[in-house]
């Protein structure tokens, strides 16, 4: 026979039957019964140390709009969801909580040991908004609740916060419709300021540039085409003067010098001078035909040539002997055709200036309509500018009414709102924890924590427990097994063990469920 050792093997978990379990359990219940028993104890002392929570909870109703929006166009910028994410982050604000807490005297303790922000953080965990979804796919409510420790000061809190909602809610519209108001007024008044710019501007264009305004082109062109006309004539009687004139002058040279003695009949007196005789008859035919008559107008021009005629001949006798007259001074004229030259000459001066007038006007006229497009697209742009402002001026001023009135309806509490649906009630019973649930929980867990330390305990330990083993170990069949036999006071010793263990694994489980407590207690 051999004498090398064998280590003993176990058999696995796999190969066990219900008996070998109930011979582990049997075997292993002290491994069982202690762990099960220290976490069973541990929970309960827990759940019993934890104080109450009360909840307690009020449900507000969103209110729609009782006027029709196709009459009153509300002004609020967002939907009542976003808005109550908004009110929310207002209320749940530590300057807020703050004041609630010390004028309710919240967490005494929490903020004597913790302080005040630990205080302020504890209240916004436990305030809790969630929507209500009503019949349909849209939330028509949404619920506000708060968890503390004593129930009527829960349901205070609780109702006191669904009021600052409502109150912050009526406050926010408030703010959204006068601000839309006060918005659109400093719009308007400043599209009113450009308005009024921009209408100066284009009074200033029209007043400078009267003559070239759009409406004005026909009557430059019509005042050019007028003025064409009479240029075209007084050229036309300029170059018929001109001819006559050069007419009048070819038959000068070629007529000689005449004097009209018809005239003179009856009336001059024997041994005068011509010019004496003339003068006479002069104011004969003036008195009967007055001054403008051709004859008299004819008879001063031969006047005039016969007093030349004589300051002439007057010179000549003073000339120094010796000196004798050019052919042309010994010359006569005739007067009358002297005289319609001269009046021709006048009549082609006088024409030559209408033109010079005429064509000055007539260039004015068309400068005007040349510098009508340019004039008119100047004009165009500002007129276009000044109808887009009166546009944005009328659109505003709708806008501006309509804010007025939704303002008068927020102010008359005809918009949507918050109203109070269910009050927070004082809770009867706690909300948390729930101590039965905890403790059953607390056994379940112990047992199965137990059966696991069992089985652990049962893996590391080598010993041969069991006929079965025996033989698996030496290989041969083994006719008989002895039980461990202890005596009284072993079995003394054994029990005053178990119990002195049991007594230390209840006073561990004790401390250890109050140290769970004190410090689960902070997150409730």
């Amino acid at each position: 026979m051999s004498n090398t050792a064998t280590a003993p093997v176990a058999p696995g978990l796999g190969q066990m039957s219900t008996q070998d379990y109930f011979a582990l359990a049997k075997r292993r219940r002290f491994w069982i019964i202690f762990p099960a028993l220290a976490v069973a104890v541990a929970i309960a002392v827990m759940a019993w140390r934890l104080p109450n929570i009360y909840r307690s909870m009020a449900v507000i109703l969103v209110e729609p709009q009782k006027v029709p929006s196709s009459y009153v166009q509300t002004t609020a910028v967002t939907g009542w969801g976003d808005r109550v994410s908004t009110i929310y982050q207002e209320v749940t604000s530590p300057a807020r909580l703050k004041r609630i807490i010390d004028a309710m005297g919240l967490y005494p303790d929490l903020r004597k040991d913790e302080g005040e922000q630990e205080a302020v953080a504890t209240m916004q965990k436990a305030i809790v908004v969630e929507q209500v979804v009503a019949m349909g796919n849209n939330a028509a409510a949404f619920r506000i609740s708060y968890k503390g420790r004593s129930p009527s000061q829960t349901a205070q809190v609780t109702n006191q916060i669904a009021a600052m909602f409502i109150e912050e809610n009526l406050k926010v519209r408030e703010e959204q419709s006068y601000g839309t108001a006060d918005f659109i007024e400093s719009e308007l008044q400043k599209t009113t300021q450009q308005l009024q710019e921009k209408g100066n501007e284009l009074n200033e264009i029209r007043s400078r540039y009267g003559q070239d305004l759009p409406e004005a082109g026909q009557f430059h062109f019509q005042e050019a085409e007028a003025l064409r006309q009479q240029l075209h004539t007084a050229q036309q009687q300029m170059t018929q003067d001109q001819q006559q004139r050069a007419d009048l002058q070819s038959l000068a040279e070629s007529t000689p010098p005449t004097v009209d003695v018809d005239l003179g009949a009856g009336i001059s007196s024997p041994g005068g001078s011509q010019t004496e005789d003339l003068q006479t008859k002069l104011n004969a035919l003036r008195s009967r035909y007055g001054p403008n008559h051709p004859d008299v107008r004819k008879l001063q021009a031969e006047l005039d040539q016969a007093k030349a005629k004589e300051a002439d001949t007057a010179a000549k006798s003073a000339t120094p002997a010796g000196t004798t007259a050019t052919p042309a001074a010994r010359k006569r004229r005739n007067p009358v055709i002297e005289a319609q030259l001269e009046q021709l000459d006048q009549d082609i001066e006088k024409q030559k200036k209408l033109v010079a007038q005429l064509q000055t006007e007539i260039n004015f006229h068309l400068s005007k309509i040349q510098d009508g497009p340019a004039i008119q697209q100047k004009i165009a742009v500002v007129q276009r500018d000044y109808d887009a402002l009166q546009g944005h001026y009328r659109d505003l001023l709708n806008k501006k009414m309509a804010a007025e009135t939704a303002t008068a309806m927020e102010s008359r509490e005809k918009s949507e709102r918050f109203v109070l649906l269910d009050s927070a009630q004082v809770p009867e019973k706690p909300y948390m924890p729930n101590r039965p649930l905890m403790i059953a929980g607390g056994v379940v867990l112990g047992i199965l924590v137990g059966f696991g330390v069992g089985l652990a305990r049962e893996g590391v330990d080598n010993s041969v427990r069991t006929e079965r083993e025996a033989e698996a170990i030496l290989g041969t069949s083994v006719l008989s097994g002895v039980p461990e036999i202890l005596t009284g006071q072993q079995l003394w010793h054994n029990t005053l063990r178990l119990c002195s263990v049991a007594l230390v694994t209840v006073v561990v489980a004790v401390g250890l469920g109050i140290t769970i407590a004190h410090f689960t207690v902070r997150f409730l």
